[in-house]
Formats: structure tokens, C-alpha cells, sequence
């Protein structure tokens, strides 16, 4: 997906937001801004918006002197999510549909802002709201349809403590499809929050998966970064299951089929997938390029 002009004044606050998290103080926050704006002239719309995400993150540890200033907000949105684990495997051992409501949970991790829950007794609650959440589509039975008979899985993740969420999915999805072989892709080296191989295996997910690297930091999934290990496993996958926003926004023109979970977390990505914002999905891409329906 392309970037819009609306995307611009998102990334000056994308850029805000992420100072915020990464604790700079008021004049590392200026500085950044001020880099962030100057560099916002040589942004080509034809680029997706993790590509400017990948240039502001980039931008924020070098500025906090940190290569993960993200490092301990990461571990304690896996701790939090862990401590809801048995909640979440609970959940899906009583469903009569154990595949759909190890998705419901996946998706759940999406909705769920674990940077503004203080308390596991608040994140709890909020889970079981967004597992009750009416999705606005939900492609489950495509899904299955195609799990029955694939060989290798890859689940591409997303934030770290999402991927607490994606483990309890992905040990649902071994225990009902033995035969298949399970990656799980993290990204090449810190990048806001999102899940890197040190947050996957604190995650647990080594428990059920194999760990790949995309070979990139981008948020997100640019093809002309990814490592030849990440494409191999990318297009021999039987399933390709996607988690995020970020992920969305490069790969929603892949000529392959891939499901996506996310949660739609803003008016252009909302327009573009002609939702309404806030919406909740598992979408099923078939592959090839859409139709862009929006226009400058």
C-alpha cells in the first residue's frame, strides 16, 4: 500500500508517540521532530508508510543512544501478556471450535494496546471484550479450508506481547495440524515494539514454532529487504498468516494468498480496505494487486 497525504501528519506523530515511549527528554524530542520534519520532503508517496516508520525508529535510537530503547516496555507487555496466557488457553480449550477461537485470541493481541493497560486485571478485562467483539469479517472457514491440507505455516508477527497471543494461537494450530511445520518471523533488529528474536523466545514461541529473522528492521515487510531465508519460507509457505497494520500496509499487493489479522488503527488503511476504523479482521487476500480506492 502506498502512502497518502494523510500519512504525513501521522508520521510527525508517529514520531512524537515513539519519543514519548523511547523516553527521550524535551530537546532529544525536538531534535527528532525537527530531522523528521525536514526529512518529510523526500517522501514518495509511492512508498508504503513502514518505509518513513523504518526511517523515524532508526532515527530514535540513535538519538536515545539506545539499539533497543524499546527494550524494557517490550518485556513488560510480554510479562503482562503471559500472566493472561492461562485465561487465553482456557478460552480456546472450551470452544467448540478451537481453530476459530485460537484466531479470535491472535486478533485479540491485535486490538489490544498493552501500552496503555496498567494493570493485568484491566488487560483481562479488555481481552474479554475483544474476544466477544463482533468482527466486521472474519474469513475463517477459508482459513481452515486451506490449513487442512498445508505442510508449512508461517505466521508473520508483529508487537512483542502480541506474540503471547500468537503462541496460544500457534500451539492450537500444532495440536490440530500435526503434520505442519510452523515459522514464526520476527524482524531483523529493533524497531519500535515490534517482536525481534529475543521477544519471540521470552514469548515462548521457540515452544512451537521455528524463529526466522524477515532480515529487515522495517515495521512492516519490504521485499527488497528480506533476507533469502525469509523469501524461501515466504513463498513456499502453504499459508501465510499476517499480524498488524504494518504488515498489511507492505504486503497487501503480494501475489500471494495471505490472511490477514489486524486491527484497522487508522482513517487511511479504513478507507482502503473500505472498513470502518477501529474494525477488527481476518481478510482474506488471494493474491495480486487490488485496486487502490483512494485517490490524493
Amino acid at each position: 500500500m502506498r502512502s497518502y497525504l494523510e500519512c504525513i501528519p501521522c508520521f510527525m506523530s508517529q514520531a512524537l508517540r515513539a519519543a514519548r515511549i523511547a523516553q527521550l527528554d524535551d530537546e532529544q524530542t525536538l531534535k527528532l521532530l525537527r530531522i523528521v520534519g525536514g526529512k518529510i520532503k523526500d517522501i514518495q508517496l509511492s512508498d508504503p508508510p513502514p518505509k518513513t516508520g523504518k526511517m523515524i525508529y532508526s532515527l530514535v535510537a540513535e538519538i536515545s543512544g539506545k539499539r533497543d530503547p524499546y527494550e524494557e516496555v517490550k518485556r513488560e507487555h510480554i510479562e503482562f501478556a503471559l500472566k493472561m496466557l492461562p485465561f487465553m488457553e482456557g478460552y480456546i480449550r472450551d470452544a467448540p471450535d478451537p481453530v476459530d477461537a485460537a484466531m479470535r485470541v491472535a486478533a485479540a493481541g491485535n486490538i489490544i494496546d498493552l501500552g496503555a493497560r496498567k494493570t493485568v486485571e484491566n488487560v483481562q478485562k479488555v481481552l474479554e471484550d475483544a474476544l466477544t467483539l463482533k468482527h466486521r469479517r472474519w474469513d475463517i472457514d477459508q482459513l481452515k479450508s486451506v490449513l487442512a491440507d498445508a505442510g508449512k505455516i508461517l505466521v508473520l508477527g508483529d508487537n512483542a506481547g502480541e506474540t503471547v497471543f500468537d503462541f496460544a494461537m500457534m500451539k492450537t494450530l500444532r495440536r490440530v495440524y500435526p503434520e505442519a511445520e510452523i515459522f514464526f518471523s520476527v524482524r531483523g533488529g529493533p524497531t519500535i515494539n515490534d517482536a525481534t528474536y529475543e521477544d519471540a523466545v521470552r514469548s515462548r514461541i521457540d515452544e512451537v514454532a521455528t524463529i526466522i529473522s524477515t532480515g529487515s528492521d522495517a515495521p512492516g515487510i519490504l521485499m527488497d529487504e528480506v533476507s533469502a531465508e525469509f523469501l524461501e519460507i515466504f513463498n513456499s509457505a502453504d499459508v501465510v498468516i499476517s499480524k498488524g497494520q504494518g504488515n498489511y500496509e507492505t504486503l497487501n499487493d503480494a501475489p500471494r494468498p495471505i490472511f490477514f489479522v489486524m486491527t484497522v488503527k487508522c482513517e487511511v488503511v479504513a478507507r482502503h480496505l473500505n472498513l470502518p476504523e477501529g474494525s477488527s479482521v481476518l481478510y482474506f487476500h488471494p493474491g495480486g494487486n487490488p485496486s487502490e480506492r483512494m485517490t490524493d
